[in-house]
């Protein structure tokens, strides 16, 4: 019998596992890997200082011309491929030109005259992450057309996942992604692993799209990738981390929500997910609730949607607890975030206009405002 996924890599790499038991309540240790990239690659650090008053204005300057109804897609693809090359690489001259891409697709934005869009045509390869950079990212931004449930309809064919289109090279990609060494790679896969699980797992469960992903190896590729990817000691899914030796399993709330939903929460190990996600409330995103101005309602949706799908395997005490925090959520969503007139205020999280509003009315309609038969967690 073969070893799973995981399995086969971590032997191959001769890694010994020093785990820290998480006991009810416990919050698993934090993890964060920018101060590792920043203190290894100082000339990173500085590139950073230099790119963020362009962020601030691309934030403002995008979010206002969304507002007016203007299409900006060409300008977030380079501004959130931007936030990742600062945040999770040491490549500073990819980093430098991105930010020129985004200076340029910002003037573009603020001329009347100016080529941007809502939908970009697709790319050479079939994508829609024309001014994307790099694969990952030009998955993510074609999320939508390969999960349209009528089908591929663009005019190319989706020959970007040429690369993952046997059950050999999927599964040898997972492998890749799950493990990080930034200290000896420069690199976080963290954010691959989110975007890319949370694109091909819909694809592979739902069958394929175009004759990618109809080989029923795919799902067993997949189904046992997931087994060996849950901690069991924290219920989490999340990037894995090499350390001097040392594997660390981060326990990451927005690879875990996709997890938990896709598979329609057909997961292991719930009691111990809904211990950890009550522990980590008060930390920083990604391995906590709240982001650096505190809450968000992308963040409160994922919550709000775990304790939906572990409600039957939870214990009286976990929802004793969920239900003070989904109140808790609630009333920042209706004090703070959504204004009388139904505006959604920003928050340092800096969305894009939909998803602002896209996350505040996920998160009402996951708790049952809208829909008293839709409220798992209270009679009221």
């Amino acid at each position: 019998m073969r070893k799973p996924i995981v399995g086969r890599l971590l032997a191959a790499a001769l890694l010994v596992f020093t785990a820290t038991p998480v006991l009810a309540g416990e919050a698993p240790p934090l993890y964060e890997t920018r101060h590792i990239l920043h203190d290894n690659h100082p000339e990173m650090r500085t590139f950073a200082r230099e790119a963020k008053p362009v962020i601030a204005r691309a934030n403002a300057l995008l979010l206002a011309a969304e507002r007016h109804g203007k299409g900006v897609t060409c300008a977030r693809q380079a501004l959130n491929e931007l936030r990742w090359r600062i945040n999770s690489t040491s490549d500073t001259g990819n980093a430098r030109a991105t930010l020129e891409r985004l200076k340029h697709s910002l003037l573009d934005v603020a001329s009347p005259h100016g080529g941007d869009a809502n939908v970009l045509p697709q790319d050479e390869e079939g994508s829609y992450g024309k001014c994307d950079g790099e694969w990952f990212l030009k998955l993510g931004d074609s999320g939508d057309e390969l999960l349209d449930p009528h089908g591929w309809r663009g005019t190319l064919p989706p020959r970007f996942l040429d690369r993952v289109a046997t059950p050999s090279s999927f599964s040898a990609y997972l492998a890749k992604i799950i493990v990080s060494d930034p200290e000896a790679e420069g690199v976080d896969r963290r954010k691959e692993l989110n975007v890319s699980t949370g694109v091909l797992s819909r694809l592979v469960l739902r069958g394929g799209i175009d004759g990618y992903f109809v080989d029923p190896k795919f799902k067993d590729e997949f189904t046992t990738f997931l087994e060996s990817w849950q901690d069991p000691k924290t219920g989490f899914f999340g990037e894995w981390y090499l350390d001097h030796g040392r594997l660390i399993k981060t326990s990451d709330l927005s690879v875990t929500f996709h997890m938990a939903r896709y598979t329609k929460g057909k997961i292991g190990h719930w009691p111990e997910l809904i211990d950890t996600l009550l522990a980590i409330k008060d930390r920083p995103y990604p391995q906590g609730w709240l982001d650096s101005d505190g809450m968000t309602n992308h963040n409160n949706y994922d919550v709000a949607e775990l304790f939906s799908l572990g409600w039957p395997h939870m214990r009286e005490d976990q929802r004793g607890a969920a239900r003070i925090e989904i109140r808790r959520m609630l009333d920042w969503a209706l004090g703070h975030s959504i204004g009388r007139d139904g505006e959604i205020a920003p928050t340092a999280a800096a969305e894009p206009l939909g998803d602002m509003y896209y996350f505040a009315a996920a998160f009402l309609d996951t708790i049952g405002y809208f829909d008293k038969r839709k409220r798992f967690w209270t009679d009221e």
